[in-house]
């Protein structure tokens, strides 16, 4: 079956690495919001037979956009899903390298929604074939999707990056108990022997204020802390102060998602990062290493 990628308004970038990956061609999209406020898309096609039978992969990352809004980028996504739906796709794959609303699989408080699981119940509607996101927040959500689901590992990525950086003496920081599981993994890949340190962190569900602490020997260690998303960067810049506070020669700050919002880059930097490192699952100025191989292999 003759395959076309369609590279979503997020994943400009990225979709074309990963056709060029599959030997496919790729076609890009148009987007606008209307003065009310509703979204627009259009694949940027004259000739709809194009669509018809072929097997079309969609690649469209859900975190913010310029504005800050995920859900503008779930709207392109369901769009463009009706859209090649209603050409004649023969089959439709979906790549959402960073899953918006992956954290908000468990309910804290009376009346919270668990939304996370709801995104799926729209997806599943569409009736895709297979779906492909990578580090989940919550991987179990993917049990929701009634097709397909495959949640990829980047960590290998990651870690490969920064070994080309020369780090030496390595320690893992789980910033908190969350990330022990994460970040052991993630140890792996720099060898059998490199330890893992946890800093304890307190989080107020209702204002989201931190507070973290720890004793830890990083006397000139080079130290990861690794999450898989940065968001406002309040965990990661607490996380950073502490490690160099107890020694650390190096910090770097990793994340598959580096969604940097509000003053997050400015909290990271004057915390004492050596180098905040992210993935192109989100298209900035962080982004050190492609998805667009590992997607591609798994699509093969």
């Amino acid at each position: 079956m003759e395959k076309i990628l369609i590279a979503g308004p997020a994943s400009q970038i990225l979709g074309v690495k990963i056709a060029q990956e599959l030997g496919i061609e790729s076609i890009n999209t148009e987007g606008k919001t209307f003065p009310d406020g509703e979204n627009y898309i259009r694949i940027n096609i004259e000739d709809e037979t194009l669509i018809a039978g072929k097997e079309v992969i969609i690649v469209q990352s859900t975190g913010p956009s310029a504005s800050a809004n995920q859900n503008a980028r779930l709207m392109e996504l369901f769009m463009m899903i009706d859209s090649v739906k209603r050409m004649g796709a023969l089959k439709i794959i979906v790549v959402a390298p960073y899953l918006a609303y992956a954290r908000q699989d468990k309910i804290f408080r009376p009346g919270e929604s668990q939304f996370g699981n709801a995104i799926f119940n729209i997806i599943n509607n569409f009736g895709i074939n297979e779906f492909y996101a990578v580090d989940v927040h919550a991987p179990i959500i993917l049990n929701e999707c009634s097709c397909k689901a495959i949640n990829i590992d980047s960590m290998k990525l990651l870690a490969d990056y920064i070994k080309s950086l020369g780090a030496k003496d390595i320690v893992v920081v789980a910033p908190d108990k969350g990330a022990i599981e994460r970040s052991s993994a993630f140890a792996n890949y720099f060898g059998e022997n490199v330890p893992v340190e946890v800093f304890e962190k307190e989080r107020d569900v209702k204002t989201g204020e931190i507070k973290m602490s720890g004793s830890l020997n990083l006397n000139d260690k080079d130290v990861v802390i690794a999450d898989d998303i940065i968001a406002t960067g309040g965990t990661m810049a607490t996380a950073i102060k502490l490690a160099k506070a107890n020694g650390a020669r190096k910090v770097f700050a990793v994340a598959t998602h580096a969604l940097l919002l509000q003053q997050a880059k400015y909290r990271i930097l004057k915390a004492g990062v050596d180098e905040i490192i992210g993935t192109d699952s989100i298209d900035n100025e962080v982004c050190r290493v492609s998805l667009a191989k590992i997607i591609a292999d798994y699509l093969k």
